[in-house]
């Protein structure tokens, strides 16, 4: 089946690339052709080796060429950052019903949202299948009539390499949260006081990079560090002692690692994954004295964790896969099997007049 997955890609986020490695790779494992929508088609296809089309100006022409549309994983679901972000999302769910193809919502944490974009979301998904991430998005869904199931985040699926140990805090900043960088640069203080190394991998490009440099600057002796992809980042993370992050995904792969996590709780998704995996939450704004004792005081989870929530993971996978096949639509069977879809299908190309590299 050829499954067109509509994610937050080719923005330059590393945890939102993770879900998708982690999805992709457990969809081509259970048979199925993964595409995917993209905001720099290029770099998701030299990333991930799928073919990928932008997320806009390609949209029509892939949706006409998929059996089946995933939405998700992640937090695209939400209006607290962007209410165009929802319309979009949504937008594409409901495109995708219009031309019969097999609709999934998969992975996803729902909300925060208004009240109208609540009921916008309540509407979309109605009928739908939909499995999310986190207790609260499960427990929204409910509340308005929509039965869905729990199973981890589709990054816990990916395969854990172990490198060399480097031991020490690994810190993951995240510049839009307030007392974020202050907290963070006061547990690696501490940390080299204590003759621990301390390293600091930014998951997305831009702002936080620069709250990153400004940590290695504030304090001497952190170490910059680098992850230009998803297994880089767990890697990354399962290097360490202790991963001290201010993003949902620092907190995620340091879980697949078995490696004991202390999370800055900026979004009840981020609250959510903690009471699953047992890390400590930091309430923002954050206080670094806080933050500081929460870091001092995280014990390791072990390896079991990792194991348990990737166990969950591959749960949702093989959830997944049955709900793209069942009830598979026979839409215009004649349509797959036309010249065009033919010819399109023989080197999964560029839309005609796509000005995508």
């Amino acid at each position: 089946m050829k499954v067109l997955v509509s994610g937050y890609l080719g923005q330059g986020n590393l945890g939102d690339e993770a879900i998708f490695s982690g999805l992709a790779r457990g969809l081509a494992a259970r048979g199925h052709t993964v595409r995917a929508l993209s905001g720099s088609p290029a770099e998701t296809r030299a990333a991930h080796g799928v073919p990928a089309w932008h997320r806009l100006r390609d949209l029509p022409w892939a949706l006409g060429r998929a059996d089946a549309v995933v939405s998700g994983g992640g937090g695209l679901l939400q209006d607290a950052t962007s209410t165009r972000s929802l319309l979009y999302y949504l937008g594409v769910i409901r495109a995708a019903r219009a031309t019969g193809a097999r609709v999934v919502v998969f992975g996803q944490s729902i909300g925060p949202l208004s009240a109208r974009g609540r009921r916008a979301v309540l509407a979309a998904l109605a009928g739908l299948p939909v499995a999310v991430r986190d207790a609260p998005s499960q427990r929204l869904l409910a509340e308005g009539g929509i039965d869905a199931p729990r199973f981890a985040d589709a990054a816990l699926a990916l395969p854990l390499k172990r490198s060399r140990r480097v031991g020490g805090v690994l810190l993951v900043p995240r510049a839009d949260v307030a007392g974020a960088r202050a907290g963070l640069e006061a547990v690696a203080r501490d940390a080299i006081a204590a003759g621990r190394p301390v390293g600091v991998v930014p998951l997305q490009s831009g702002a936080d990079e620069e709250d990153a440099d400004a940590i290695v600057a504030a304090v001497p002796g952190v170490e910059r560090r680098h992850a230009d992809s998803a297994d880089r980042a767990l890697a990354r993370c399962a290097e360490a002692d202790l991963v001290v992050s201010a993003r949902l995904h620092g907190l995620i792969l340091a879980a697949r690692a078995g490696v004991a996590h202390v999370g800055v709780a900026y979004d009840p998704k981020v609250a959510g994954f903690l009471a699953e995996s047992g890390g400590a939450a930091a309430p923002v704004p954050v206080d670094a004295d806080a933050l500081r004792r929460l870091a001092a005081t995280a014990a390791s989870p072990g390896p079991e964790l990792g194991e348990s929530l990737r166990a969950s993971a591959d749960a949702g996978l093989d959830w997944l896969d049955r709900a793209l096949r069942s009830g598979r639509d026979d839409r215009d069977a004649g349509r797959e099997r036309g010249s065009d879809a033919r010819a399109s299908d023989a080197r999964d190309g560029d839309p005609p007049g796509s000005m995508t590299p």
